[in-house]
């Protein structure tokens, strides 16, 4: 929550100091207004937010190395590695040191960062699968994979997360940013009206992240999944309206979510929703309002908190409407020229809010003042698993960074990071707009085209390579700089072995001719007369066999039935013979009403026996 800075004049020197809170800033003292029931604000703007963060800084560094004294500068020694320093010796690693800071900012490859950055996330995270990325083998061995300017490790697992894994994340999430932006363009092309969206909750710091695991559904992202359900599910008699009179075709969807001490849990939905056509302004502010309406009934309905639908910030983007729903126009007549498919990249930003990958690059494209009102305290993802990591490192035991980095880590699982309605798909496919359609097991699948030029058993992998920090990036920089003989001399300096440790790979089989059969089909291919005949025989066997079983089953449920003998031959077709049994009938002259033996008296269906079945020695006590 933020409030606003008073426009009032600055009194003069002769006057007195007003009273009331002030900038917190360095040389400022502004006074600034506390808005009733918002968070107090400590600094008047966010530059002197800034300029107080760097003056803390500096002094950090003054305490730390003295007074008068810089920041010692990290040795440099050129030699071997691709990064112009020397390959790192056994328990070192050459990945792992810092570059010389170039005009106040650091050199840094982010392809190293997102592999720096997933080996500390993996220090905090719980989850196995995203542990096991990048270093959990799917074979006995692990390939060093080359081509000339790229190598990788093959045999190696990925998680494909989108919401933890840097390195999968960044993957995955520019291969779906650049399938919308190609969406965004061709349907503005056809005529389509193009609008970006945002759906919010009000939430606070007690309010916990949740899950929507079956028998755990609670939290903010439970109501958020519901409300979207409520609010825009197809089978409501709200969207089907809202979908009538403004033309909806469909939309896109992403999942977002920050965190910050002050507020907790923020999380969102960005959406990109195409109508028939573009609209004029009053439908646009219209098309809005429907949107804000149905939001916050859906919210409301879920067992959420009252959305933000009234603002009372002067001069505030909403203009007095709210922020539970935000839409904006891409390419209409409040648009500006080539937005849509620029901010449909904003539906994919992610990770660090401030610099690098795949955030700087959503950022960079989300339009001008697009994130204007966003907190500066608030942190992503990517800077959650950051922070969380420092603090285990410093403490040596979870703290609070640690607790907020695993509840999100459990509540993420089963959340869509995105999501595209079926008839927009259809729309896009039916005007032949190009998109990427690999998996993302193929697309965070980096060794297609790649050869293996070094083959290392699992037990040295785990032992000497995969449990130390830096080696695995050391190989792959060092593959890419000098292939197989930097490969060579970097496993020797960490004191293993060439041709014992680690292996050369197996040389190619040469490619079968056209009409040459492999050892399964020459297998089938030379199969004798007898040993056809036999596997047939056998395989009636087996039917036989079951017939029999069937059989034998009636004859125990139905006994009075005809009795049959099956016999099974592995030469002859079964042919069951019938078993006949001859009726036994009453002896002539032995019909009696009472028994011969013990004169008692006979049941109807003795009495053609004329006695009881058995040793008869009862008495029968009316003939007695």
């Amino acid at each position: 929550m933020t409030s606003v800075r008073e426009t009032s004049a600055t009194p003069p020197p002769s006057a007195p100091a007003p009273r009331g809170p002030k900038c917190n800033g360095p040389g400022c003292g502004k006074p600034i207004v506390h808005i009733p029931g918002k968070r107090p604000k400590v600094y008047c703007s966010p530059a002197c937010k800034m300029r107080a963060k760097r003056a803390i800084e500096r002094a950090s560094e003054t305490t730390t190395n003295g007074a008068g004294q810089s920041r010692p500068e990290p040795k440099s020694n050129a030699g071997f590695s691709s990064k112009g320093k020397s390959p790192s010796t056994a328990g070192q690693s050459a990945a792992a040191e810092a570059a010389k800071p170039t005009g106040g900012q650091p050199k840094t490859d982010p392809r190293d960062e997102r592999f720096a950055r997933r080996d500390r996330h993996q220090t905090v995270s719980l989850n196995e699968a995203f542990k096991g990325c990048g270093t959990r083998l799917t074979a006995g061995t692990a390939e060093v994979m080359w081509k000339p300017g790229e190598a990788t490790i093959g045999n190696t697992c990925r998680c494909n997360n989108v919401h933890t894994c840097p390195w999968c994340m960044s993957r995955i999430l520019a291969v779906r940013g650049s399938n919308v932006q190609l969406a965004a363009d061709g349907l503005a092309d056809a005529g389509y009206g193009l609008h970006l969206g945002t759906n919010t909750l009000r939430h606070f710091e007690r309010m916990a992240f949740g899950t929507v695991r079956k028998g755990m559904r609670h939290g903010l992202v439970a109501v958020l999944h519901d409300g979207w359900k409520g609010a825009y599910g197809s089978s409501g008699r709200r969207w089907r309206t809202m979908r009538d009179d403004f033309g909806i075709i469909g939309y896109e969807r992403a999942f977002e979510d920050t965190f910050g001490w002050g507020s907790g849990w923020h999380l969102h939905w960005h959406t990109l929703w195409v109508t028939r056509e573009v609209l004029t302004p009053d439908a646009q502010a219209a098309f809005r309002d429907a949107l804000a309406g149905a939001w916050a009934a859906g919210v409301e309905s879920a067992g959420g908190y009252t959305v933000s639908e009234t603002c009372d910030r002067p001069e505030c983007s909403c203009k007095g409407k709210g922020h539970g729903t935000d839409l904006r126009p891409l390419n209409g007549m409040d648009a500006a020229e080539g937005d849509a498919g620029k901010q449909a990249r904003y539906l994919y930003k992610d990770g660090d809010k401030t610099k690098g990958g795949v955030a700087k690059i959503g950022l960079e494209l989300a339009g001008q003042n697009f994130k204007a009102g966003r907190g500066d305290d608030r942190m992503g993802p990517l800077d959650l698993g950051d922070a969380a990591a420092a603090e285990l490192q410093r403490l040596g035991r979870p703290g609070p960074f640690v607790e907020k980095y695993r509840e999100r880590e459990f509540g993420v699982f089963q959340v869509r990071k995105h999501y595209r309605s079926q008839n927009l798909n259809r729309l896009i496919k039916e005007l032949g707009i190009q998109q990427d359609v690999r998996t993302e097991e193929e697309i965070t699948d980096d060794t297609e085209g790649l050869v293996a030029i070094a083959v290392i058993p699992a037990y040295i992998w785990y032992r000497y390579i995969a449990r130390i920090a830096g080696r695995r990036l050391d190989l792959i920089k060092v593959a890419e700089a000098y292939g197989l003989p930097g490969v060579r001399r970097l496993v020797e300096s960490w004191g293993l072995v060439w041709g014992k440790d680690v292996l050369d790979p197996p040389a190619p089989e040469a490619p079968a001719a056209p009409g040459d059969l492999d050892a399964d089909q020459m297998k089938f291919e030379v199969m004798s007369e007898e040993e056809a005949t036999f596997r047939t025989a056998r395989r009636k066997a087996n039917e036989a066999r079951t017939e029999e079983l069937a059989a034998s089953l009636d004859r125990v449920r139905q006994p009075k039935q005809e009795a049959t003998r099956p016999t099974i031959s592995l030469r002859k077709p079964l042919k069951p013979k019938p078993v006949t049994t001859e009726p036994k009938t009453p002896p002539p002259g032995a019909a009696s009403t009472t028994c011969r033996r013990c004169k008692g008296k006979l049941a109807p269906v003795l009495q053609p026996w004329g006695q009881h079945p058995g040793d008869c020695l009862r008495v029968d006590t009316e003939a007695a």
